[in-house]
């Protein structure tokens, strides 16, 4: 547990349950994110196994993250890294096969491409204080949001628009022990992402809408 302290500003290497007060709570962003989208989808009767499925997986890792950000242990990691990992996975593959329309094995690779790159990265946390992990997935949500933007579709700006959001998501969780003072800006990290979730799932709708 020892070397898992110390990774952010605001816990420091206070191992006690609530040292990171900002970095804990302010993952009800990610269950914000799955709440929004539960309302949209139901809205638009379109509450589909593909809709539940990120919904899920966005509350799993607000409350994967809050583990890990008051329990710093090797199993709350993992159950921090493997929802955002999965979330990934799925809307990598459906964004893919449905949004862009990609043969099996073409989403299949850029999906092993993705998560390959980004676990390779994560035992490096130099550069970017540990956010190299996350670059692979804003290059595809770049492309993605970029290639669904050409298509003139509904909605065409919400990829992206989650692209940015997530870029300077990254930029707050790099700085976090740069910044001058004690609650670091991880949390930042939490809250912007909780709005790309809720672009991206929103993308996701509006296309099951546009095409049914």
């Amino acid at each position: 547990m020892q070397n898992l302290l110390n990774i952010y500003r605001e816990r420091g290497i206070d191992p006690s349950f609530l040292a990171e007060p900002m970095n804990a709570f302010t993952n009800a962003s990610f269950l914000l994110a799955a709440l929004a989208a539960w309302c949209l989808a139901s809205r638009t009767g379109l509450l589909t196994e593909s809709t539940w499925l990120l919904i899920a997986l966005a509350a799993s890792i607000g409350f994967g993250s809050f583990l890990f950000h008051t329990c710093p242990t090797h199993a709350t990691m993992w159950l921090d890294v493997i929802p955002i990992s999965l979330f990934q996975v799925a809307f990598l593959w459906l964004a893919g096969r449905h949004m862009l329309q990609l043969p099996v094995v073409a989403a299949i690779g850029m999906i092993v491409a993705v998560v390959g790159l980004s676990f390779a990265a994560l035992p490096f946390h130099k550069p970017l204080n540990g956010s190299l992990f996350y670059i692979p997935a804003l290059l595809a949500i770049a492309g993605i949001g970029l290639a669904v933007f050409c298509q003139r579709g509904p909605e065409p700006l919400l990829l992206p628009m989650a692209a940015v959001v997530f870029a300077i998501a990254i930029f707050a969780r790099t700085i976090d022990w740069s910044v001058p003072f004690s609650a670091g800006t991880h949390f930042l990290w939490h809250l912007l992402n909780g709005l790309v979730l809720y672009l991206s799932m929103r993308a996701w709708i509006v296309h099951l809408a546009f095409r049914a």
